[in-house]
């Protein structure tokens, strides 16, 4: 076989390619062979059609199949043995009709991957923001502290609803032009922020435990923040099914015990502001990152192969729909062609953020240990808590290790453009960090979009 290359472009490739008519022959000969064990016309019997009758009759497909075959597989031979990185099957552009005792050629673009050579990735001007918690976010988590120990009690010593009650009821009626229908519903009336309908907690404090068929009417204020029903008439027919005492813990050292956190308040407002920060930390390397992939990827703009970004955008719009809740589609999706040419841009920008993170990272010799690989398998297994051991042979059983061992190395490669950039320390920030295919993601610390991941 016969390949001469020429180059169209930076991810693109024209194959030349020239199989001797031996080869074709071959193929030939094997092709009627296979066809006619199986083929029955009439006047011969099951498998015994001569070929210039299979030929006559079958010429046309079972030259259009050899045709197919050879160009896949001059194709495969051609890629490794030029080590050209195709992302695609080849397109091709001219072929020759077999004919006999001549070789068969055939013209095809292929996609490559193309060279890398990352360029000003040291140095990278980032913005970080300053670690800054300040007292109300302490105290809010405190809160969140207290109303998951405070506990509901039956009522006891009193017929009516207090302040601190929960609410169960059966609500019917309208809000403006929407029904309403809840045969249970529950209302916290010393929960301002999550009141459904403004007033409807005053309304029910006070009330007789036992209150049925209550009909209530109340104005929504026209500022409020649900558009849907602000400025409206709400009128509703209420009945109480339960009502609970809230039993709510003092702020004290015994509270702090309670918790598992600390031994004395003080001990437990530390402990919170503690991971408060830890977890504010997180977001701001995380912000780093993603500044300073969006700082590379702006000083390397590199040619990217048109299929790649085809499959990026494909993979962001199933991430969309993870994140929105909706089932993954499969075969053809619902991704149009209008939205499909707005998400390019950013899945260029996916793409080239991963080849440029690869390149670097080869360069730099950054690589993930087997230490590093076993202590991201500890910590993920912990968080799911399942034995490391069995994480490890499940993700080894579905394929999934190299994906991870290649998440960890592109976030290695993150971290070093953050080590290696200038950074200046900010209250906020000035431009918002592009998402990254090293960013943590789906409970997965360092998780990757990339070509190993299975969603």
């Amino acid at each position: 076989m016969q390949v001469r290359i020429e180059e169209v472009s930076p991810v693109e490739k024209k194959l030349l390619v020239e199989v001797p008519w031996e080869t074709v022959s071959q193929k030939l000969d094997t092709s009627y062979r296979e066809l006619g064990k199986g083929v029955a016309l009439k006047g011969f019997r099951k498998g015994k059609v001569p070929r210039p009758v299979l030929e006559q009759v079958y010429g046309q497909r079972v030259h259009a199949e050899v045709a197919y075959e050879l160009v896949r597989e001059s194709f495969y031979r051609a890629n490794a043995e030029h080590k050209l990185a195709a992302v695609a099957e080849p397109r091709v552009e001219e072929a020759a009709p077999i004919k006999k005792g001549q070789p068969f050629t055939f013209k095809a673009i292929i996609e490559v991957r193309g060279e890398v050579t990352p360029k000003d990735y040291k140095g990278l001007k980032i913005e970080r923001r300053k670690l800054a918690i300040d007292d109300k976010a302490v105290d809010d988590a405190i809160q969140q502290l207290v109303r998951e120990h405070t506990e509901l009690r039956p009522i006891e010593g009193r017929d009516k609803t207090a302040a601190r009650d929960i609410v169960g009821l059966s609500v019917t009626g309208t809000i403006g032009e929407h029904q309403i229908n809840q045969p249970q519903f529950a209302v916290d009336l010393d929960d301002e922020e999550r009141e459904p309908v403004p007033g409807i907690r005053k309304a029910l404090t006070g009330l007789p435990l036992e209150t049925k068929d209550l009909h209530l009417e109340l104005e929504i204020p026209a500022d409020h923040k649900d558009e849907q029903i602000r400025g409206r008439k709400a009128i509703l027919n209420v009945t109480i099914l339960e009502a609970r005492a809230k039993d709510v813990p003092a702020l004290d050292d015994e509270f702090a015990k309670d918790t598992g956190k600390a031994d004395t308040l003080a001990g437990l407002k530390a402990a919170v502001r503690k991971e408060l920060e830890d977890a504010e930390h997180d977001v701001i390397n995380r912000e780093a990152r993603e500044n300073a992939l969006r700082e590379l990827i702006k000083a390397n703009q590199i040619p990217v192969a048109s299929t790649l970004i085809d499959r990026a955008v494909e993979m962001q719009y199933q991430r969309l729909r993870q994140m929105l809740g909706m089932p993954p589609e499969r075969g053809n999706t619902g991704l149009s062609d209008d939205l499909r040419d707005k998400m390019r841009p950013a899945g260029a920008d996916e793409v080239r953020g991963q080849l440029l993170l690869e390149a670097i990272a080869d360069k730099e010799k950054l690589a993930v240990s087997d230490d590093e690989l076993t202590k991201h398998i500890e910590t993920t297994a912990k968080a799911r808590n399942t034995p490391p051991a069995k994480l490890r042979a499940e993700w080894q059983r579905d394929g999934r290790l190299d994906g991870v061992t290649y998440g960890l190395r592109q976030d290695k490669v993150l971290s070093y453009l953050v080590d290696n950039a200038k950074v200046t320390e900010v209250d906020k920030l000035t431009e918002r960090g592009t998402p990254v295919p090293g960013a943590p993601s789906h409970g997965e610390p360092g998780h990757v979009h990339g070509p190993d991941c299975d969603h």
